[in-house]
């Protein structure tokens, strides 16, 4: 798991474009982290594809990169144990700014042969206009630059909240990672 916030330093630095920030607006960072277990209900080789059901009963199917040699080891009943980090900072750009997006990726897999796992980490930088506030419920709504819109929770520790408006062009950073290890059986 030490590759794990190896990797996301490396991902969080490695952003290409750095927005300007305006210094008497508001930023902020919110972090969310899960650890936990999973069991393996389909492999789907052919797609690269595995389902795995959480502790609530939850099914996702995950997309195994190309680059990963040991899809062969996994079956229906394997436990991976699994650490999943998302982190949004958000900033207000200056007064002029347009929307934008920028993505990078990096991933370290396990070697052919060893125990099934690697850790996958993006991190993805996007601007956008914010469009709705509910300072009660500190939420705001962007519309990026492909007109979608998405809601994100702005942290109470958050000074100036208040001081947000719609209009605003906000830079968004939100790193996500993905680390995964089968379980010995």
């Amino acid at each position: 798991m030490n590759r794990f916030i190896t990797m996301l330093g490396i991902c969080a630095i490695g952003m290409l474009a750095t927005p300007v920030i305006a210094q008497d607006k508001p930023g902020m960072v919110v972090a969310e982290e899960l650890e936990t277990l999973v069991t393996v209900r389909a492999v789907h080789h052919q797609n690269r594809t595995v389902t795995v059901e959480g502790p609530s009963g939850r099914l996702t199917t995950i997309k195994v990169p190309e680059a990963s040699q040991n899809l062969y080891q996994v079956y229906p009943g394997a436990k991976f144990k699994v650490r999943y980090v998302q982190a949004v900072a958000v900033g207000v750009l200056t007064p002029g700014a347009e929307p934008s997006r920028d993505a990078v990726q990096a991933m370290e897999l396990a070697p052919k042969g060893a125990t099934p796992g690697g850790v996958i980490v993006q991190v993805v930088q996007i601007s956008g206009r914010i469009e709705e506030i509910d300072y009660a419920a500190r939420t705001i709504v962007v519309r990026g630059e492909t007109g979608n819109l998405r809601e994100f929770a702005v942290s109470p520790d958050v000074e100036r909240f208040d001081s947000l408006k719609v209009g605003d062009v906000v830079a968004l950073q939100v790193t996500e990672g993905l680390a995964m290890q089968m379980v010995a059986q």
